[in-house]
């Protein structure tokens, strides 16, 4: 039986020439119907020259820094058709058509929490997707260690990270040991006119869905697939890895990534 990521969240970035920052607030995407008039802040905004930020309910945030806007929306319990930033985001660009758009990103987040030590989440990453050698013997502790990857995908290329973090239970304030998968498809935008970029735009958020299927295939078939862990044969370094149950978690993460 495979494992299941934990956290799942959906980020779909957008960069532009022109600075965006500035409509990143409340009163703007009230006025321009870009939210619905009964959604409702559970923050205060943040608000400088080059940052600002909004979280609405639903965890539901939106981040404009630079030259880059971010719709960000944790899964939960949602279906994917219940996620609100794909029309949120939708709306913002067909609001403001002018801001010379470059790349638009679909990007998809999930974890594996290991709360037994502080070295099972390096262990499991070193374990499953590095070759076994002396190196990893080097120094007092766990090396620690993160794989990049990118596949050329037939619709996009599909930047993978695989990287160790930590999580902070709400509770109790303690950490868990996490391994963070990150992918991102990552679109070039090269129309002729903004109505052009726009439409690639609108057509790459509504098929939003057909990246997360990529994303999961992937995840669930080809690296959490119980047969990995069933052909690695570990050396004594790595001997406490083989006990070590794996934990769930429904915590709620916020990480910005790039297109």
């Amino acid at each position: 039986m495979s494992q299941q990521l934990s956290g799942l969240n959906l980020d779909i970035v957008a960069a532009t020439r022109k600075p965006a920052v500035s409509t990143i607030n409340p009163d703007f995407f009230s006025g321009a119907g870009i939210i619905e008039g009964d959604t409702k802040l559970v923050s205060q905004p943040a608000s400088a020259r080059n940052f600002s930020r909004m979280e609405f309910e639903k965890n539901i945030v939106v981040v404009g820094e630079g030259n880059r806007i971010i719709f960000s929306e944790t899964m939960l319990d949602k279906t994917p058709e219940q996620l609100g930033i794909p029309v949120i985001a939708g709306k913002y660009i067909q609001t403001l058509p002018n801001l010379e758009y470059e790349a638009i990103g679909i990007n998809i987040r999930g974890f594996l929490s290991f709360p037994e030590g502080k070295d099972t989440a390096s262990k499991y990453i070193t374990s499953n997707f590095l070759a076994d050698a002396s190196w990893q013997g080097i120094g007092k502790s766990a090396v620690r260690a993160s794989v990049n990857l990118v596949f050329d995908m037939e619709r996009s290329p599909l930047y993978l990270s695989i990287t160790e973090a930590t999580m902070r239970k709400e509770e109790d304030e303690t950490t868990i040991p996490i391994v963070m998968f990150s992918g991102s498809f990552s679109y070039a935008i090269n129309g002729k006119n903004p109505a052009e970029d726009i439409a690639y735009m609108q057509g790459i958020i509504n098929n939003w869905q057909t990246d997360f299927a990529t994303f999961n295939e992937i995840i669930n078939h080809h690296f959490l697939a119980k047969n990995i862990l069933e052909n690695y044969q570990p050396n004594s370094q790595n001997q406490a890895y083989e006990e070590m149950p794996y934990g769930e978690s429904e915590a709620n993460l916020f990480a910005m990534n790039g297109v």
